[in-house]
């Protein structure tokens, strides 16, 4: 009770690899500090998300994610300052890197970490990789760490994994349902 549990699986389908990360709170509730930590690397998680462009690099990413990253920090509203300097810590990470065009996460297909090194890669269409920064609380040895499969397509990208709850109440909800079904969560239920 109290704690957050982080799953980190990889199902496989038709001989290809997915990888997915997600938080929950063991008990289905989000204690305060929870919720606010999760909301906030959850903010600066879009804005990574929602960064990537066809036809750009990972340091073009990263560039303009840092920019909607530094927004999102100057309107939070922090109540406890070890979130706070876990959220600036997170995002001076993401600028150190972003210089060397290091990615945030990994090709997947054949494998889970496949074999391809998306470091300086352009994204084009068809390309498959996780992303998955960690917001780390180095002293209470805790993160939050989200992992979403992203495909590349001719306009855009797409969230493969988008059908895994990832925002709060869509997470809470799914936690008062005892033993889902794939069926269950179809008919949402």
């Amino acid at each position: 009770d109290g704690d957050l549990v982080q799953f980190d699986y990889a199902p496989d389908y038709k001989y290809y690899q997915s990888d997915v990360t997600r938080v929950f709170p063991a008990n289905g509730k989000f204690t305060p500090r929870q919720r606010e930590a999760y909301a906030i690397y959850l903010q600066l998680y879009r804005a990574l998300e929602t960064s990537i462009k066809v036809h750009s690099t990972v340091a073009e990413v990263l560039n303009t994610a840092l920019t909607k990253m530094d927004a999102v920090m100057q309107s939070y509203k922090f109540t406890d300052p070890r979130i706070k300097a876990a959220a600036e810590k997170f995002i001076d990470e993401l600028r150190k890197h972003s210089t060397t065009t290091k990615w945030l996460g990994h090709s997947v297909g054949m494998e889970v970490h496949d074999v391809s090194d998306s470091r300086g890669t352009v994204l084009e269409p068809g390309y498959i990789f996780t992303i998955e920064p960690q917001m780390r609380f180095e002293d209470e040895h805790t993160g939050i760490r989200l992992e979403d499969m992203i495909l590349i397509t001719e306009t855009g990208y797409e969230v493969l994994s988008n059908f895994v709850p990832i925002e709060i109440k869509d997470i809470e909800k799914t936690m008062t349902h005892h033993g889902l079904s794939d069926a269950a969560v179809r008919l949402g239920k």
